[in-house]
Order: C-alpha cells, then sequence, then structure tokens
C-alpha cells in the first residue's frame, strides 16, 4: 500500500496534478459532514485523493475513473490492497456509468469537460449527497484572465468560469464556492427537489 506523503512528494517532483491540500482539508471535512460512505471520483490520477477517502470513514465505497494509461499504471500499483476501491479505466464521458447512488461526486479531470461530466454523473447523486469540483480559481486565474497571455490558458479559464455560472444557474441545486486550495465548489440539491 502506498505512503501518502511518498504519493504527494512523486506528484509533485513528476508535476501530477493532485488536489492541494488545503482543497483536500475541505473535501474530508464536507465528507464526514455529509455523512458520506459512498464516493465517485472523475480524474483518478496516481490515486492519492481515493486512498485518503477510502480511509475516511467505515465503511466507505470508493469508484474512480481515469484514462491516462500511465496514470492508470502508478494507479493501479497504489491502490493494491484496498478491497473498497473499484478503478475503471477509460474516459469519463465514454464508460458505463458505475452503480450508484453515491453521496460524494468529486469532480478532478478534464477542466474544459467539468459541464458534461456534471451532466452525465448528477443522476447518481444520493439524495442527500454533494458534487465537489476542483480548481474553481484556475491559479487566481479565473477571476483575473489578464494575468495570462497564453491563448489556450485563456481558453480553459472561460471554460472553468463558464461552469461556474452553469452551477450557480442550475435550477435544482445549490452551490457554494470556496477559496481553499485552488477553489472548491460545493453542490447539493435543493430541498424538495
Amino acid at each position: 500500500m502506498a505512503d501518502i506523503k511518498e504519493l504527494e512528494q512523486y506528484a509533485m517532483e513528476h508535476g501530477i496534478p493532485i488536489i492541494q491540500d488545503e482543497g483536500l482539508k475541505l473535501l474530508k471535512q464536507k465528507i464526514i459532514e455529509y455523512d458520506c460512505h459512498s464516493f465517485l471520483e472523475i480524474g483518478t490520477a496516481i490515486g492519492r485523493t481515493a486512498l485518503v477517502v477510502a480511509d475516511l470513514v467505515d465503511p466507505m465505497r470508493v469508484v474512480t475513473i481515469e484514462r491516462d494509461p500511465q496514470m492508470i499504471e502508478q494507479a493501479k500499483a497504489n491502490l493494491e490492497g484496498h478491497t473498497n476501491i473499484q478503478l475503471i479505466e477509460g474516459d469519463a464521458l465514454e464508460v458505463p456509468l458505475p452503480k450508484g447512488p453515491f453521496d460524494c461526486i468529486f469532480i478532478d479531470a478534464a477542466k474544459a469537460q467539468y459541464i458534461r461530466f456534471f451532466t452525465k454523473f448528477c443522476p447518481l447523486l444520493s439524495e442527500n449527497g454533494i458534487i465537489i469540483s476542483d480548481n474553481m480559481n484556475f491559479h487566481d486565474l479565473v477571476d483575473h484572465p489578464e494575468r495570462t497571455h497564453n491563448r489556450n490558458t485563456k481558453a480553459l479559464v472561460r471554460k472553468i468560469r463558464g461552469y461556474r455560472e452553469f452551477l450557480m444557474a442550475l435550477s435544482d441545486y445549490e452551490t457554494k464556492l470556496y477559496d481553499q486550495g485552488d477553489g472548491v465548489a460545493i453542490t447539493k440539491r435543493k430541498k424538495g427537489k
């Protein structure tokens, strides 16, 4: 079984995107606050978040989806021995829906696809569940797009801003934005919806 600190060090040294410590702390708090016992993660990377969540409460069922073959191989090795974690290999937009419902759905994959991820997986959310989306500030560029001159980055920032607007406009859900880490959105169904 993998050591979390070693995974964090490896991610930092190899430029692997993982949720920042403050964002992970908020995610853990919300999982406990909302009494979550099932967790769907879109974007496994090397498995750090899945491992942290798997040991957070008992029982906890974790399903995590990853498309990058190199990340999949590393995640398999890191998740070995955790019988409560299922790794699904493939593009989250193409894989069959896993068996739900899930108390927490965590979106942390291709930022430009967040709206599509939300739309595909929100039907799997349990009645009182939460959807957590990472990178809502994207290095503070969402609120300050003038800080970059890279065309691709500007396009990505527009997509993330569009996702934030999409979340806020949903009639059946309410969303709160947090500045922890790289910005985190917590979305839940409105009461009676």
